[in-house]
């Protein structure tokens, strides 16, 4: 897929939709109606920071990339990144300008050039309750829309006999970490992993804590073998590995995708996730992503440290220049749908189920059939939601 870029006076990036397709026999209790998405195009190529909301390529801040070759880097130390692309990952794509949609439902396309992609937390879960779980200390706060897969597949599944490795945002005013993706295990894992602010910061004991004065995480250790920055101290935001008795065995800056993904100047942008620094409404990052908001026009809410922003602007060396700065709220961010592009398989008509991407969606007589006839081997695009851990689809039409 191709990285992409957003028209700075879009305003909001709610689209899912897809192509046009085949048909066959009908799947009995499905039912009708449409909504239409797009998105302009421009520039001479393109950055952009957010969530997985779709498969077939990816399809991030609503805009459908081609990923088949591009280059998959791990945020934690540039090597390659060695899972596949999941719904719920967070990841930051340097590409291809976008080429707007065709169609009137169609989702604007780009070809995705190199993908930095990474987890945030990884270890033993403690401490669940209805909206939220622990891990070494720290909070994972879960939405309606987080994807979970794996051992569990949703919040109310999870156990403390589990292990998971969560995608997210981490709120630098709270500490927790705002989840858009569990993979759950009961197998402990060889490492585990954290990021945050470091407090508590021992050059005596080689010790320190991540998190707020509020909450902060287990104590973690470093030694003569660590790798670690220098200079390093209390206060900057870090990302941990260590191992299961909290040694740590890397320590690493927060380092700008811009940086990593070397997104070059006049290329069009968008990033959603939380304020990561705040000097002023002009001046702050994003998920280590520097950003100029001197003439940008910002929609919503106050800006501050914490507050998650979806922005729209180009590069400029190594900085994102805003042109639009707006202020989505959790409620936003958890009723949105997911999109997917596939062929269907696994269809059973009675229980109203059928397999795509290797995902199991249910229809009913909601679903919005556009002109659809659901059979195996048909190439389709969906709209869905996910509740209760079950995948719901919204709307399927066809797909080319």
């Amino acid at each position: 897929m191709r990285s992409i870029q957003n028209d700075p006076t879009f305003t909001r990036r709610t689209i899912l939709l897809g192509m046009v397709g085949t048909a066959a026999v009908q799947l009995t209790g499905c039912g009708g109606g449409s909504d239409v998405a797009g998105l302009s195009s421009g520039g001479t190529g393109s950055f952009t920071s957010g969530t997985i909301s779709g498969l077939g390529s990816i399809i991030v801040n609503g805009i459908r990339y081609n990923d088949d070759t591009a280059t998959l880097l791990s945020r934690d130390d540039d090597t390659s990144f060695g899972d596949t692309l999941k719904v719920g990952m967070v990841v930051s794509i340097q590409g291809s300008p976008v080429t707007a949609a065709t169609t009137t439902n169609g989702t604007a396309t780009a070809t995705a050039y190199r993908i930095s992609c990474g987890s945030e937390w990884q270890g033993p879960v403690s401490n669940i309750s209805t909206t939220s779980f622990d891990m070494l200390g720290l909070t994972v706060d879960v939405l309606a829309s987080t994807v979970f897969e794996g051992a569990a597949t949703q919040l109310t599944d999870l156990t403390t006999a589990h292990f998971v490795e969560v995608h997210g945002y981490v709120d630098q005013t709270t500490g927790h970490l705002q989840a858009t993706r569990v993979e759950v295990s009961t197998t402990q894992p060889t490492h585990y992993k954290l990021s945050g602010v470091m407090n508590s910061f021992s050059t005596v004991n080689h010790t320190f804590k991540l998190g707020t004065t509020n909450q902060s995480s287990s104590v973690i250790s470093w030694d003569n073998n660590t790798v670690a920055p220098n200079p390093w101290n209390e206060g900057v935001f870090v990302r941990v590995k260590m191992t299961p008795l909290l040694l740590a065995t890397q320590i690493r800056l927060l380092r700008s995708p811009l940086a990593q993904l070397n997104a070059e100047d006049e290329h069009e942008a968008e990033i959603h996730g939380f304020i990561s620094a705040f000097a002023s409404n002009a001046s702050f990052t994003v998920n280590g992503i520097p950003v100029d908001a001197s003439t940008a026009r910002i929609a919503g809410g106050t800006l501050a440290l914490g507050v998650r922003v979806e922005i729209h602007g180009s590069v400029s060396n190594g900085t994102l220049i805003a042109t639009k700065v707006e202020t989505p709220n959790n409620t936003d961010v958890a009723s949105h749908e997911f999109e997917f592009h596939g062929t269907v398989s696994a269809l059973d008509a009675t229980a109203h189920t059928f397999v795509l991407r290797g995902l199991t969606f249910t229809c009913d007589s909601n679903t919005s059939m556009q002109g659809v006839s659901l059979a195996n081997g048909v190439r389709i695009q969906i709209k869905a939601t996910r509740t209760a851990g079950v995948w719901k689809a919204t709307e399927i039409s066809t797909d080319d």
